[in-house]
């Protein structure tokens, strides 16, 4: 406890209005600073905790017991003062310390209140991955990604992170793929009441695949009577493929006394509760229903992933592909997964100008190369800080078909069902003044501006045309 003598750490004061006499406008300044107030506060943090690290170093060369222990009794220290779990205070000097030591940068962003915490950790975690065999190049690797992260979410700056990795580190990603595939695995760890983690380190074809085939046949399981959560409704459809008879057509009881069937059937159609154009098919056989309530159970069913492939890396280049909410993949998989995997759905790209290959529609109903473009394009929905994968987004025209819009790739946008609920109620409004350049206004009247993820760019060694 500290005593009553010895000056505090921090110090001085802040004050706030009356929130009670807030109108809209100041609702949202008064939430920005607050948002540069926990990230100043989050940067002293940071300082703090790395000094705490310090401290016990230098007490190691006192008790050389202690030694190859620090950061294990610094986190041990910092967990029981802030009531965390030690795995947490963990991570905490793990990332202060590389955050205070190796990116000034970011620790300068996140203290003037530029970038959030997790912001700042994404970007530690993303400058470290490239080896410093050259500090000019992860210098400006860690500005480029400062730039990035203080313009959008965290799940999507890590998306653009990635991709602009790619065009920095030194090593060709078919080298490093190759390494990475060597290491992998899959690995149990145990938890508490009966229960486990199973996880798996794939190539990210397959683990994409595989998750996206999951969340397919679980949302298919989706209904008004099913009272099982989406996620469990994964973790049930998984469980009973890898422990029952799998496409037998067997019947397996879940721990939880549900029922799920696995069909042998093909059939055609959607699953409820999809928007029409995502590409699943429902497969219907022996059985027909099972699980509590009545609901539909299928499977055998292929979910759409995009991959997105440069002209000329179908033709045998080195550049890049890209992977639907993933990121880039080497070469290799890219030519494998657009010419040979039914369920990736092949996008190209020109071969200097990066930009995809499609076609407008000046009719209501929109045709399906466009909607795959636009969802490519848009990746999520489009509502700032929306995360939702456009696969399972709806289309909508920014400027309505009514008033003179047109059914095209600069007028539409993907919107999950509930963002596009409240656009058609009037609460949001959203314009695009170019094609995936999409500005949205606030009932508050606030402006966001969110512009689409660059296509992967053309191979480096092949010159513009003329």
């Amino acid at each position: 406890m500290r005593s009553s003598r010895e000056p505090p750490a921090l110090s001085g004061q802040l004050r706030m209005a009356a929130v009670g006499g807030l109108d809209a406008a100041q609702v949202v300044d008064a939430l920005k600073d607050i948002d540069e107030a926990r990230s100043w506060l989050d940067a002293q943090e940071a300082k703090v905790v790395t000094r705490a690290l310090d401290l016990q170093t230098e007490q190691t060369r006192h008790d050389p017991r202690d030694r190859g222990f620090e950061k294990t009794l610094t986190a041990s220290e910092i967990g029981a003062a802030l009531h965390v779990p030690e795995r947490t205070a963990g991570f905490l000097v793990e990332h202060s310390t590389l955050l205070t030591r190796y990116c000034l940068a970011t620790l300068e962003a996140l203290e003037a209140g530029k970038l959030t915490k997790r912001h700042a950790w994404a970007v530690v975690e993303e400058a470290t991955s490239i080896p410093d065999t050259n500090p000019t190049v992860t210098a400006d690797y860690e500005a480029r990604l400062i730039k990035t992260a203080s313009q959008t979410t965290v799940a999507k700056f890590r998306q653009q992170a990635n991709r602009l990795r790619e065009t920095l580190h030194p090593e060709a990603i078919t080298t490093r793929h190759r390494k990475a595939v060597k290491e992998r695995g899959v690995f149990l760890t145990p938890s508490y009441d009966g229960m486990a983690w199973l996880e798996a380190y794939l190539p990210v074809d397959q683990a994409a695949g595989i998750y996206h085939r999951l969340d397919t046949a679980a949302r298919a399981l989706q209904g008004p009577d099913e009272p099982r959560t989406l996620t469990q409704l994964r973790a049930d459809v998984l469980a009973d493929v890898l422990t029952s008879a799998g496409t037998t057509g067997h019947m397996s009881t879940n721990s939880d006394g549900t029922t799920i069937g696995a069909i042998t059937a093909d059939g055609a159609g959607e699953p409820d509760g999809l928007d029409s154009p995502d590409g699943t098919h429902r497969v219907s056989g022996p059985g027909g229903l099972a699980g509590r309530g009545g609901a539909a159970v299928y499977w055998g069913v292929q979910a759409k992933v995009f991959v997105t492939v440069p002209v000329m890396t179908l033709l045998g280049g080195d550049a890049p592909g890209e992977l639907e909410g993933y990121g880039p993949i080497d070469p290799e998989t890219a030519r494998k997964l657009a010419g040979h995997a039914p369920s990736f759905t092949r996008i190209l790209t020109h071969p200097f100008t990066g930009a995809r290959l499609g076609a407008d529609a000046r009719t209501y109903r929109v045709p399906q190369d466009l909607k795959d473009a636009v969802r490519v394009r848009d990746r999520t929905c489009r509502h700032p800080g929306c995360n939702r994968l456009a696969v399972f987004c709806e289309l909508d025209h920014t400027k309505p078909w009514s008033q003179g819009g047109t059914t095209s790739y600069g007028n539409l946008v993907a919107l999950c069902k509930r963002h596009h609920k409240l656009k058609s109620e009037g609460y949001w409004q959203y314009r695009q003044p170019e094609p995936g350049m999409i500005i949205a206004i606030s009932p508050a009247g606030e402006t966001y501006l969110t512009r689409p993820d660059p296509p992967p760019a053309p191979p480096p060694d092949i010159p513009p045309p003329f």
